[in-house]
């Protein structure tokens, strides 16, 4: 089990690159065994970056909620998050991401890269609302679009799916 962290934190036994002022989110901010839970605040498709070279070159960047450097996007990392959600990055915005340091092959040689893992990170519900709405429900059609009227992420929580299932029986 990996521990998340959702800013970037320095001092303790951190890599060194830690305590430079770096505008970029890097694997250098991850330790051995840590993944960033972020929340992408908005997407620049356009976005003029300096290189180690000290040229610039116009690069599609995330910016994150969070206590952290934005992040150059690359094409593994786009692609991860278009197949979490939509093609469309204002389709992003509000939207839950977990990053981690991984080895890739890059520039002909093995070092650690960072990457998005390919689910939607779990959510943390107040389900208070959702199972009153259920509960109050008298009939399978009534019990149907209440169901259907409430977010995804309640739709998803476990003790929701569980009253409902139960109710449906009860009611049929």
């Amino acid at each position: 089990m990996s521990k998340i962290i959702t800013k970037k934190e320095k001092g303790g036994n951190r890599h060194w690159k830690n305590f430079l002022d770096k505008d970029y989110l890097g694997s250098h901010n991850l330790e051995n065994g840590e993944e960033m839970l972020l929340t992408i605040e908005k997407f620049l498709g356009e976005e003029s970056v300096k290189g180690a070279d000290g040229k610039s070159q116009v690069k599609p960047v995330l910016y994150f909620k969070e206590d952290v450097p934005k992040m150059i996007m690359n094409i593994t990392n786009g692609n991860t998050i278009s197949n979490l959600y939509g093609s469309h990055p204002d389709g992003w915005v509000g939207k839950k991401i977990q990053i981690f340091s991984t080895p890739v092959k890059a520039f002909g040689k093995v070092q650690d890269a960072l990457r998005i893992r390919d689910v939607i990170p779990a959510q943390k519900v107040d389900n208070k609302n959702a199972l009153s709405k259920i509960s109050g429900c008298s009939t399978k059609e009534e019990l149907k679009t209440t169901y259907l009227s409430l977010t995804t992420a309640e739709r998803n929580d476990t003790e929701v799916k569980r009253l409902a299932n139960e109710l449906k029986l009860k009611l049929s």
